[in-house]
């Protein structure tokens, strides 16, 4: 809640929003690509005009959002990925209770092989409009044969959930993640390597991948999304390597301890799935993402991938790698050969899990950390406010040592933040790198 010297001191800022720092940060966030939005958020960083708290306030509120008319939108919109600008389609369905002054859950939906994203939103209408949920579902522009697990892909999805959080007011911790077929894969694909984006998943006829002769496997990052209610609709007479991995997918998320995590096998389908076999308002109306967790859990290999809430780990130790070439002797190599299928995904499982780094972060109190990890060479903690007492050290254990560094404010890493991720439920405001 704003109190009144805040609001005074803030009105000059929010009195005219095209000018002044409230337009500045608009322009920064909504510049094209990472780089250029970093360097704009240094040099915002240095105005002198602006202090920390009016930064906080101005991030707390962001967005200014028009009303929208009810029902389903087709627009092809340039998304900026891997440095090009792609014309991706994007369909988008909007409530009829849907309020631009009120932040509303998001459902990202993904087609399936050969298909596009303009009638995702028909499976999803009836709980769209009982949860006041947006819906939104890109269009695959490529050869769109299938869910080929490349950075490309999961770039589109991430920029098609950019672009609509600028264009309409998306709850940030209300924003779950579903798609059938290959849509299926791509949904646990995409929370497998940005698990803090999503507050609930629902893949479809599609799983996890763990496949020795392309290379793949990302079960071995299931740590990561362990805490996320998942509904996995599958039918048991589908494809019996897919079947195997969603199976194996659920297992590990089974040894982890995961709570609210459950597949529905439909033993008379092949693939396909029935959509009313879950309580999806039920479901997704209790679903949220905990801003600012207790505990993050982090599985790591891919670089560029080590980011979870308020943990990020920024330089790997051996043997962390995702794409390798086991060295095996002629002895090793042939007794591969004789294993079935089940038997090679299981000794590539291992293989992956040997080089999977894992972090784990707790916070015991505010300003009191505990960190453990493996394949971890340095990491940081982003702190908001409520994370630590101003101008005094923090506890941080770590490997068995006890560090006491004193976090320093500053606008330089609320904006550097902010300008990525826009997100207005977690500002921090200071980080502690390790070591």
């Amino acid at each position: 809640m704003w109190n009144l010297l805040a609001l005074l001191a803030l009105a000059p800022l929010l009195a005219a929003q095209d000018a002044g720092p409230a337009a500045d940060l608009a322009r920064a966030v909504d510049l094209p690509d990472a780089k250029a939005r970093r360097s704009a958020a240094l040099e915002l960083a240095q105005r002198k005009d602006v202090t920390l708290a009016q930064w906080l306030e101005l991030c707390a509120g962001f967005g200014a959002f028009s009303p929208l008319a009810p029902g389903v939108h087709h627009e092809t919109v340039p998304l900026r990925v891997l440095g090009k600008d792609e014309a991706t389609p994007i369909s988008f369905y909007v409530p009829k209770g849907y309020d631009p002054g009120r932040p509303a859950p998001l459902l990202l939906a993904m087609h399936g092989t050969g298909m596009n994203g303009r009638q995702e939103y028909l499976m999803w209408q009836e709980v769209a409009e009982t949860l006041g949920m947006l819906i939104l579902a890109p269009s695959e522009t490529g050869a769109n044969e299938g869910y080929a697990f490349t950075e490309r892909e999961r770039q589109v999805a991430l920029q098609a959930l950019r672009w609509l959080r600028r264009h309409c007011n998306v709850d940030e911790n209300r924003i779950f993640c579903s798609g059938e077929s290959r849509g299926g894969h791509m949904t646990w694909d995409l929370a497998l390597r940005r698990p803090d984006h999503f507050a609930a998943l629902a893949p479809m006829i599609g799983g996890p991948s763990i496949n020795p002769a392309k290379g793949l496997n990302n079960v071995r990052y299931m740590a990561s999304i362990a805490h996320l209610p998942i509904r996995d609709l599958q039918g048991a007479k589908d494809d019996p390597g897919l079947v195997a991995n969603v199976r194996a997918g659920f297992a590990r998320l089974a040894e982890l301890g995961a709570a609210d995590a459950k597949l529905l096998e439909f033993e008379d389908l092949g693939h396909g799935f029935r959509f009313a076999a879950v309580d999806w308002v039920a479901l997704l109306g209790k679903a949220r993402r905990s801003a600012v967790p207790e505990r993050v859990v982090l599985a790591f290999a891919r670089p560029g991938e080590a980011r979870s809430h308020w943990v990020e780990v920024t330089r790997y130790a051996k043997p962390v790698e995702e794409n390798f070439t086991p060295r095996l002797t002629a002895k090793e190599l042939e007794a591969l050969q004789q294993k079935d299928d089940a038997g090679r995904k299981r000794w590539w499982q291992e293989q992956c899990d040997q080089r999977t780094g894992r972090i784990v972060a707790t916070r015991q109190g505010r300003g009191v950390f505990h960190v453990e990890g493996t394949g971890v060479a340095s990491f940081r903690l982003l702190l908001d406010a409520g994370m630590f007492e101003p101008r005094k050290p923090i506890e941080l254990h770590w490997q068995g040592r006890t560090l006491r560094p004193v976090p320093s404010p500053t606008p330089r890493v609320l904006l550097t933040e902010f300008v990525e991720r826009f997100d207005r439920t977690f500002l921090p405001i200071a980080t502690v790198e390790v070591p």
